[in-house]
């Protein structure tokens, strides 16, 4: 489940197990930023880090790592480098080891994101692989109107956790 919290500009995400994550006002202004409102404008993406309030996976994503130098971008692939590994561990160290990395971001130029199935494999082998609190990852899959968002707990199906429309008033 997806709801917006316009008082404080979140969004909070929910899974059916009760996982809760809410997407910080300055994570959100930052998505926005990477939309691909232009032909020409390639996929961004990268890393979500935050801070685990409680063990069971209730938190907070206060911040990601961006596209840069290292990454191959194209106008339908994104392809991170291994410099957001580093970030997210220098955020560990930043936050006196209460940062986490708490999944993975990208752009696509549609309005309505969906996942593609290279999507899906490296969300499956960011699970297989990666080392992560809270026992799941989030995905945010960010569209030119609207963001998406699902969420994956080890040995349990992805579940679509909705979509929000960008509201301009709202970023």
């Amino acid at each position: 489940m997806l709801q917006f919290l316009k008082s404080s500009q979140r969004l909070l995400l929910s899974t059916k197990s009760g996982w809760q994550l809410v997407l910080a006002e300055e994570v959100l202004q930052q998505l926005y930023c990477y939309r691909q409102t232009t032909v020409d404008t390639p996929e961004a993406g990268g890393t979500l880090m935050g801070r685990l309030l409680r063990a069971d996976g209730t938190g907070l994503v206060e911040a990601l790592t961006r596209p840069g130098r290292g990454d191959r971008r194209s106008r339908f692939g994104f392809f991170r480098s291994e410099r957001h590994h580093w970030e997210v561990q220098s955020y560990w160290w930043s936050t006196a080891q209460t940062g986490a990395y708490l999944g993975l971001w990208h752009t696509h130029p549609e309005a309505v994101p969906t996942p593609s199935s290279v999507d899906l494999s490296d969300w499956e082998r960011a699970l297989r692989r990666d080392v992560y609190p809270g026992g799941g990852l989030l995905f945010v899959i960010v569209g030119t109107e609207a963001v998406g968002c699902w969420a994956q707990l080890q040995r349990t199906p992805l579940e679509f956790l909705g979509c929000w429309s960008w509201e301009l008033n709202d970023v």
